[in-house]
C-alpha cells in the first residue's frame, strides 16, 4: 500500500482509474474564498468531522462539508465515514452555514453551500471544457449563456436548471460575422476566415461595448467568452493620397468563379475595406464614345453575405459627364472610397433583373453596369 497520495495530481492524470488505496491522502479544501493549501488527511477512511478538523474548521458542527468525486457533488455529515479510495474523491468544499442550496446541471441535482455559484466553479465541478458553453434555463425568454465572471443565484424560487451545449462564439470582423466552435481565436486566423489578407499592413483594434478599444497583434489570441466584445476592426497602416491604384491591392477574396471571369477579361481590380464596407474596384474601365472621360474606376459594394445578398448600384471615379452636356439621371450622390470621391449610379434591379442568388453574381452585375453606361450614350 502506498504511504501517501496527492489527490489533486491523481485527479488530473488518471481520469478513469480508481484512486489507489493509501495510508494518507493530501487534499485541498475550498471554502468560498478559494482553495486552502494542501493538507494531509492521515486516514484512508476519515469521518466528515476529521476532514474539517484537518483543515482547521472549528467548531466542525457549524460547517457543511461537500465532497466532489467522479459521481458528482454530495454532502458528507460530520459522523459519516468517507472511503477516499472507494469514492474516487477529488476535492472537498466547506461552508460555514446551517443550510444547503440546490441546482440542477444537465438534469443532475446538486447541493451547494452558498446562495450563488460561479461559472468557473461549475466548469470545475462538472468538468466542462472550453469547447462547450454553460446555459441557464429561462422561462419566456432566451436561455442565458454564462461567461467567465458570471454567477448564478441558487436562492430563487424553484430549482435553477443549467445545461451545456457545444459552444458557438461569434465575432464581427470588418462587417463579416464569423462563427467559431472555440472561444480562443488568433487574430490572423479570424482575418483569413473573413477573406481578408492579413499581410496587407493592418492595425487591428478590438472594440468593446461601452469600454475603451484595445489594439491587438495579428498573432494575439482573442477570448470570445470575454463579455462586451463588439467587433474586430481594421485600420490600414498607410493611407494613400487619393491616386488610383494599379491593381492587385486585394484585402478580401472574391469567389473563384468571379476571379476566373475577371482574369479571362483581363480586368485590373482591387478589393478594399473601409469601415464595414467591402469594395470591389474595377480599375481604368474603358468608356464608350460619348463621355468627356475616356476611362473610369468602377466600384461595387460587396455585402458580407454575397451572393445570398444582392449586388446593387455602382460607383464611378472620376464622376462621369456626357460630351453632349446632358445630365445623367440618378447620379447625384457621392461616396468616398480611400480618399477618392465616387459618383453613385442608382441603378436597381427589379422585374426580370431581380437578384437571384442561384444565377446572379458579380459576373452578371458587371453586365448590367456595362449596359447602364452604354445606354446613356446610345439613348436606350
Amino acid at each position: 500500500m502506498t504511504d501517501e497520495i496527492d489527490i489533486e495530481q491523481w485527479a488530473c492524470g488518471s481520469v478513469q482509474q480508481e484512486l489507489p488505496a493509501a495510508k494518507a491522502y493530501r487534499a485541498r479544501l475550498w471554502d468560498g474564498d478559494g482553495f486552502d493549501e494542501k493538507r494531509l488527511i492521515k486516514d484512508a477512511s476519515p469521518t466528515g468531522a476529521q476532514v474539517l478538523d484537518a483543515f482547521g474548521r472549528h467548531p466542525v458542527n457549524e460547517y457543511v462539508l461537500l465532497l466532489l468525486d467522479r459521481d458528482g457533488v454530495r454532502e458528507i455529515a460530520p459522523g459519516e465515514v468517507v472511503e477516499i479510495a472507494g469514492r474516487r474523491v477529488e476535492r472537498f468544499f466547506a461552508f460555514r452555514t446551517d443550510r444547503l442550496w440546490f441546482g440542477a446541471f444537465n438534469d443532475q441535482r446538486f447541493p451547494w453551500g452558498a446562495p450563488d455559484i460561479s461559472e468557473d466553479m461549475l466548469r470545475l465541478i462538472f468538468k466542462v471544457d472550453d469547447h462547450h458553453q454553460i446555459f441557464l434555463t429561462r422561462q419566456a425568454e432566451p436561455d442565458w449563456v454564462l461567461n467567465p465572471g458570471d454567477t448564478v443565484s441558487l436562492d430563487n424560487e424553484g430549482l435553477e436548471r443549467l445545461f451545456t451545449r457545444k459552444g458557438i462564439w461569434e465575432l464581427l470582423v470588418q462587417g463579416v460575422i464569423l462563427t467559431f466552435n472555440t472561444p480562443k481565436v488568433v487574430v490572423k486566423d479570424a482575418l483569413i476566415k473573413a477573406g481578408i489578407d492579413p499581410d496587407k499592413g493592418w492595425t487591428a483594434i478590438l472594440k468593446f461595448v461601452g469600454l475603451p478599444k484595445e489594439p491587438v497583434d495579428l498573432n494575439d489570441t482573442i477570448d470570445l467568452s470575454r463579455r462586451g466584445i463588439e467587433k474586430l476592426w481594421l485600420r490600414p497602416n498607410h493611407v494613400n493620397n487619393g491616386e488610383a491604384s494599379s491593381g492587385l491591392h486585394r484585402v478580401f477574396s472574391l469567389r473563384e468563379e468571379d476571379v476566373r471571369f475577371l482574369e479571362s477579361r483581363g480586368i485590373v481590380w482591387d478589393t478594399l475595406i473601409e469601415g464595414r464596407k467591402r469594395w470591389f474596384i474595377w480599375r481604368a474601365y474603358q468608356l464608350p464614345d460619348g463621355y468627356r472621360q475616356s476611362t473610369t474606376d468602377i466600384a461595387v459594394l460587396i455585402p458580407p453575405t454575397y451572393p445570398a445578398a444582392q449586388l446593387d448600384m455602382f460607383y464611378c471615379a472620376p464622376h462621369l459627364q456626357l460630351a453632349a452636356g446632358r445630365k445623367i439621371a440618378a447620379t447625384e450622390s457621392r461616396e468616398t472610397i480611400s480618399g477618392v470621391s465616387y459618383q453613385r449610379w442608382s441603378r436597381h434591379r427589379d422585374g426580370n433583373t431581380a437578384w437571384n442568388p442561384a444565377t446572379d453574381s458579380l459576373i452578371t452585375h458587371i453586365a448590367l453596369i456595362e449596359d447602364a453606361i452604354l445606354r446613356e450614350v446610345e439613348g436606350g
